[in-house]
């Protein structure tokens, strides 16, 4: 795994590969000819020979001086762990024209391409480069590997020990085809190569050898090759650093090779300081062996590997930064002052343009920078390189780090990044800079980074600054409140709300609309009662949103609109809801908080559902996964709850399960004071299953949840109840209905509209006409004056409640003998309704409604399209109850079938005719095929045996 080292500017670690130390047998250890020596010694292979040509390289009879060690696969001095995956990737690699083994100092890549090499099966020509190699040398060692492996015939081999350097690639290329097996020639460290001449041979052998020539380029970096013809080709096999890592099976299996046992926790911790590295496990091995931990009775395995520890140093020094210019090293050392960089960051850092271009190509390089990753731009530093850099900018330039850090806290608030900014002002000590920054980020840092690493940031702001700075006090409560600690967030909003006075003015503008929210939110987790609180917070809203500067103030006041939406849906106030959504959407765009615009946005697709605004609903929702900062699946999840209600009120019963049934109230997530997602969930099967027909099991859930339901939450637990006295009296049972209605709201207040409406069905069942107008009249007054929920704290009825009102108006003045009336109100519920396609809402009103639809809407009626749909749809709820004779073995065919679905309705023909737009003739037709397949012979015959099969 790894193999013998010299040593460089310092001490390398034995064992851990810098050149090749000594495997050329030379005594410098170096594996090249003394300094100064520009071309081979006169008994040498590529000579001068006597007779002075220059132009042609001479084999050698005796080896004398000569490099023998360049043609030896390499031996390592250290134990090696065989590893079959590399082995199997030089295998298929091999099988290409070329393979580009690419990866940084000590990644393995000479012990790799080593094993492979020495295993049998395969004829292999070794070549071990470095920087004194030229062309002359190159290819006499080249042709000495040959005619040693005696690859082709003497007389075939003869044929390039005339040739001149330039000629030797071609002629090569024709010898290549006369191999008697298959070659692979290995170039180790081809990244020493400076030689133009040698790499213009390459080229020439590699885009034109035969397929009995293979050519393995073991280097550091790319080598200056066209190798992306042959990589588009699929003549080019590339293996990487990535691929040469350890995995934790490799690493565990490394350490146990010698006597070290790596439990898994340490296991995991060494490959994520090391990334795979192979040099710094065996880094990490010659200290376990040094201290003899790893083994019985000693202490476990150090896996705290950092950069500034001499070992780390002194072989990164020698093998990455001893090469680059002093400005790529200051380059380096100013950059690590951050874990990932951006180019603009990184030309920030700097002050000077271009940086982009100067990671790239480090990255090529492979001098342990890389990208991070698909879909997001820039790159990193391996962990311990950026530890050593570090340390030497901690050494060399002091001075610069604060100012640095100041950098990088001002680009990460651009870029609007809360925790890096303020981890950056809190790293250079600036902590009004810190605070400053968490009273213009708000809650977008909880939001993108969660409490616990707020709470580590704020730990280390000195003692004094939580008491006397509003925004580090918020910032504890927001924290508090985000953990679930009421009674800790309650403390550090109180120290917040002391704080606040002492403000300066331009900090108040920010610091007390989020405190006002914060202060919301706080009450609605209690489920506690101010209306106080709330009514001061809408005024706040209104006078801020009147003068709005800069973007920080639409982040707060952003989020006070939303924490006003959450305590208004928290009270099943869904038109106030709606309305301070709307109002945090806008805000909070402007903002640029995503994360909580996009909460807001799926919370807002709910709302509008529940309000019967159906269109908007399902486009909000569906928005959700089109924005441009794609929303969190929380979000989403959330946006499926609001699609499905909007399915349940178009009566796409079968859609409306499918999504609910996929709803995972825990993939919702949830903020402080926010309504419990799984209790609406399961408010929303209920509904569905009664509208389904499965009024058992909806009526089940319903009591579950009822029953289940703190005291304090009095609205959501209202709506249940009302849930569940509406789904009795769909049976007929009036006297639970009643006793429920009287359990939703003691003393009947009719200023709920749930209630209300309840109230009002309940009296129409009874007869009494009368008090079912009454009851609904309050709601008639205000649609009649045109109320909306614009300006102020919005009230008013929903679209749903609106139409249900004017249903249960028009059932009783049909009831009371004034048709007209009744018409009127008809008509005005379905031009509400026709726009939203909400057909749920009339089929809950029963018999009644279908009665009044029938006789009341003329075919001359604009609606008259639309009330047809909602009769069909009234005729095909028997369809969805199971049929105990399985499926029905009658087909008709779709025309027949609407024909015959307006049967129950006692409609006339010609008014069946009028409703689907045919002639009465073709009505006639239709049922009388029906009748024939049925075999009966009468309307009344007809729906009973389109009832017993499932066909009504």
């Amino acid at each position: 795994m790894t193999h013998t080292a010299r040593r460089s500017r310092s001490e390398a670690p034995a064992g851990v590969r810098q050149e090749s130390p000594g495997r050329h047998g030379q005594p410098d250890g170096r594996g090249r000819p003394p300094p100064g020596n520009a071309r081979p010694p006169a008994n040498a292979v590529g000579h001068l020979q006597s007779s002075g040509r220059r132009d042609r390289p001479a084999p050698v009879t005796g080896l004398g001086r000569f490099l023998d060690g360049k043609l030896t696969i390499p031996r390592p001095g250290l134990p090696v762990l065989g590893r079959p995956r590399l082995a199997a990737l030089l295998d298929q690699g091999s099988r290409r024209r070329v393979t580009l083994v690419s990866a940084p100092a000590g990644s393995g890549k000479t012990v790799a391409c080593a094993a492979w090499a020495a295993s049998a099966g395969r004829r292999v020509i070794w070549l071990s480069l470095d920087e004194a190699d030229r062309a002359e040398w190159f290819w006499s060692y080249v042709w000495t590997g040959l005619k040693r492996g005696q690859c082709a015939p003497g007389d075939v081999l003869r044929t390039l020990e005339d040739c001149a350097p330039q000629r030797f690639p071609p002629a090569l290329v024709e010898v290549a085809q006369r191999f008697a097996e298959p070659v692979v020639l290995i170039l180790d460290d081809l990244h020493s190569v400076s030689d133009p001449a040698v790499l213009e041979g390459l080229e020439v052998l590699i885009r034109h050898a035969p397929r009995s020539l293979r050519v393995i380029l073991s280097t550091r970096r790319p080598p200056p090759l066209q190798l992306a013809r042959l990589r588009v080709a699929g003549e080019l096999a590339d293996i990487d650093g990535s691929d040469l890592a350890c995995t934790p099976d490799e690493a565990r299996a490394y350490f146990r090779m010698l006597g070290i046992t790596l439990d898994g926790p340490a296991c995991e911790a060494l490959l994520g300081r090391t990334e795979g590295w192979m040099a710094g496990l065996r880094l990490v091995a010659m200290r376990a062996e040094a201290a003899g931990a790893g083994r019985p009775g000693r202490p476990p395995v150090p896996t705290d590997l950092v950069g500034d520890e001499p070992i780390v140093t002194d072989y990164l020094w020698d093998e990455v930064l001893a090469g680059q210019p002093p400005e790529t090293r200051s380059f380096l050392l100013r950059t690590s002052i951050v874990p990932e960089l951006p180019g603009d960051l990184a030309d920030a850092l700097t002050g000077e343009p271009g940086s982009g271009r100067t990671l790239e190509q480090l990255s090529r390089d492979n001098n342990f920078v890389v990208t991070l990753g698909t879909g997001r731009a820039g790159y990193r530093y391996h962990p311990l390189l950026r530890s050593a850099l570090a340390a030497g900018l901690r050494r060399e330039m002091p001075q610069e780090i604060p100012g640095l850090r100041r950098r990088a806290a001002d680009w990460y608030a651009g870029a609007d990044r809360p925790v890096d900014t303020i981890a950056c002002a809190v790293a250079a000590q600036d902590w009004q800079y810190a605070a400053h920054a968490l009273a213009e980020f708000g809650i977008d840092v909880l939001m993108t980074a969660g409490p616990e690493e707020l709470e580590s940031l704020l730990g280390r702001f000195p003692a004094e600054q939580a008491a006397d700075q509003v925004a580090v006090a918020m910032a504890w409560g927001a924290a508090r409140l985000w953990s679930g600690d009421a009674q800790a967030a309650g403390t550090h909003l109180a120290s917040a709300d002391r704080a606040l006075a002492q403000a300066a003015p331009e900090l108040r503008r920010i610091a007390e609309p989020t405190l006002a929210a914060l202060r919301i939110l706080h009450t609605a987790e209690q489920d506690l009662a101010d209306p106080g609180l709330l009514t001061r917070g809408w005024a706040l809203a209104g006078r801020c949103g009147a003068d709005v500067r800069a973007q920080a103030e639409h982040r707060a006041l952003g989020t006070l609109w939303f924490a006003l939406a959450i305590a208004s849906l928290r009270g099943w106030e869904i038109a106030g809801a709606r309305h301070a959504l709307r109002q945090a959407d806008d805000h909070l765009g402007s903002g640029r908080m995503a994360a909580l615009r996009c909460r807001a946005r799926a919370w807002r697709a709910l709302a509008d559902a529940s309000y019967g605004d159906l269109t908007r609903a399902g486009r909000e929702a569906d928005s959700l996964s089109k924005l441009a900062i794609p929303a969190t699946g929380e979000a989403s999840s959330l946006a499926a709850l609001a699609f499905a209600e909007v399915c349940l009120q178009r009566d796409d019963i079968a859609m409306a399960k499918h999504l609910l049934s996929e709803a995972d109230p825990g993939q919702m997530g949830r903020l402080p004071g926010e309504p419990p997602a799984a209790t609406i969930v399961a408010l929303a099967q209920a509904r569905v299953m009664l509208a389904g027909g499965d009024a058992t099991a909806g009526r089940a859930v319903l009591s579950r949840l009822r029953g289940a339901w703190a005291p304090g939450r009095v609205p959501l637990s209202r709506a249940v109840t009302v849930t569940e006295a509406e789904a009795a009296l769909a049976v007929g049972d009036v006297g639970r209905a009643r006793a429920l209605l009287l359990l939703a709201d003691e003393g009947a207040d009719l200023s709920c509209p749930e209630i209300a409406l309840a109230w009002a069905d309940v009296r129409l069942v009874e007869g009494d006409y009368g008090a079912a107008l009454t009851a609904v009249q309050p709601y008639l007054a205000a649609l009649a004056a045109g109320q909306d929920t614009s300006g102020g704290e919005p009230a008013g009825p929903t679209i749903r409640e609106r139409i249900r009102a004017m249903l249960v108006a028009a059932v009783a003045r049909r009831r009371q003998g004034a048709a007209a009336a009744a018409c009127d109100f008809l008509e005005r519920s379905l031009d509400l309704a026709e726009p939203e396609g909400a057909y749920r809402v009339f089929l809950d009103g029963g018999a009644a409604v279908r009665a009044a639809l029938t006789v009341l809407v003329p075919p001359t009626s604009r609606h008259a399209g639309f009330a047809g749909r909602v009769l069909e749809r009234f005729d095909a709820q028997g369809m969805r109850l199971p049929s105990a004779g399985g499926p029905p073995r009658v087909r008709l065919t779709d025309s027949e079938r609407a024909v015959l679905c307006f049967l129950p309705s006692h409609m006339t023909n010609e008014e069946i005719s009028q409703a689907l737009y045919l002639s009465i003739n073709t009505v006639k037709t239709h049922l009388r095929s029906a009748y024939r397949k049925l075999g009966v012979g009468s309307r009344r015959e007809a729906i009973a045996q389109g009832r017993r099969l499932g066909l009504l």
